[in-house]
C-alpha cells in the first residue's frame, strides 16, 4: 500500500489511483510533455490549480475519452451524455 498522496478516479468501470502530487504527476509524464505540464502549473490561476493539476494526473487513455467527448459536444451532438443530476442531456 502506498503512502503517498493519490488521485481515485473512476475510467471505463473501474476505480483506478492517479498521482496525487505534483510531482508525482509530473515523474508520470513522459518527459516530452515536462516542459508543457512545468508551464501549464507555474501559470495556472490559484482557483484552478486543482482542475489543471487534475487534468495532467490523467492516464492517456483517460485524456483521450475526455478529447473525444469535447469533440462530440463541439460538433453539436450530445447523444448518450449525462447532466449531474443524471438526466439526458437533449440534443
Amino acid at each position: 500500500m502506498s503512502t503517498r498522496p493519490v488521485i481515485r478516479a473512476h475510467h471505463n468501470g473501474r476505480t483506478i489511483e492517479l498521482p496525487g502530487t505534483l510531482a508525482d504527476i509530473r515523474a508520470a509524464l513522459p518527459a516530452d510533455e515536462h516542459a508543457a505540464f512545468d508551464h501549464d502549473i507555474a501559470n495556472a490561476a490559484i482557483d484552478d490549480l486543482p482542475a489543471v493539476a487534475s487534468a495532467w494526473a490523467k492516464t492517456p487513455e483517460m485524456r483521450g475519452h475526455d478529447d473525444a467527448i469535447a469533440a462530440q459536444v463541439a460538433a453539436g451532438d450530445n447523444g448518450g451524455l449525462f447532466n449531474a443530476d443524471g438526466t439526458s442531456v437533449e440534443t
